[in-house]
């Protein structure tokens, strides 16, 4: 595995579980950081804004800003801009609506919208779910922010965007069109342009299904943890190439 220039961490699972850092994590995450390793967090997450993960990281004494926090809500706004989409009915929690509504020209609606964005929507209710699917049964096309099924916390898993888009799949018996998540390939092209290819890449994660498979769509190196979804113990079948793998984020860095 060669020296990386730039290390892209996955949050929930890998650096911390709720608000508890695993295993000091931040002591090597802040050294690599002074060593001039660019520091990148990645998550699926699209439940928080990019200002409450700022925030969020900036008391857990980590080095963050905006530009190094990456989230289906940058590929959101990035496709959006790219595509001139005007109108979208999006199923998301207000802090996400703002974000995007600021950031691009897009108008968020449930009056003949172009497309449906289906989000981790912490703020569901019966109205919003029979909304979108009175649409999608319209033919209006839908598109999920992500496919993670649960959300990792201490108190166990919790529902995220996969199930929500489960249950409006089963319901309308239509799929959605993509995702704006790991291991998407709209994902992966955003990092692969906000990146310069030439510099060397590590994607850090406990998923398999995502992180490690958006790490080799980019070329990265990748390296996986069992701090979080994967289990050595339950996960036997798994043979990753060219995938190192660790307890945790910790054991990782501290080889870097």
């Amino acid at each position: 595995m060669q020296q990386s220039d730039s290390i892209i961490l996955d949050l929930d699972g890998t650096v911390y579980i709720d608000d508890h850092i695993i295993n000091n994590s931040d002591v090597e995450i802040r050294r690599l950081a002074k060593e001039g390793k660019s520091i990148y967090y990645l998550t699926n997450n699209d439940s928080k804004s990019t200002d409450h993960y700022v925030s969020k990281l900036s008391k857990l004494n980590l080095p963050v800003n905006e530009n190094s926090i990456i989230s289906p809500i940058h590929v959101m706004i990035d496709w959006i801009k790219q595509n001139n989409i005007k109108n979208i009915f999006i199923l998301g929690v207000k802090e996400l609506v703002d974000e995007i509504e600021k950031k691009t020209d897009v108008n968020n609606t449930s009056d003949n919208p172009d497309l449906i964005i289906v989000a981790y929507d912490k703020e569901l209710t019966y109205q919003k779910l029979e909304t979108a699917c009175e649409l999608i049964n319209r033919g209006v096309p839908y598109y999920l922010s992500h496919v993670d099924i649960f959300c990792p916390t201490l108190k166990g898993n919790m529902p995220d965007c996969g199930a929500i888009g489960i249950l409006i799949e089963k319901t309308t018996g239509k799929k959605s069109i993509n995702n704006f998540g790991k291991p998407s390939d709209l994902m992966a092209d955003y990092i692969s342009n906000i990146l310069h290819k030439e510099i060397n890449k590590t994607v850090v994660g406990d998923r398999i299904h995502t992180d490690i498979e958006l790490g080799k769509k980019l070329g990265a190196d990748t390296v996986l943890v069992c701090s979080g979804e994967y289990q050595p113990s339950t996960d036997k079948n798994h043979i990753m190439k060219d995938t190192q793998i660790f307890d945790t984020l910790t054991d990782y860095l501290i080889t870097v």
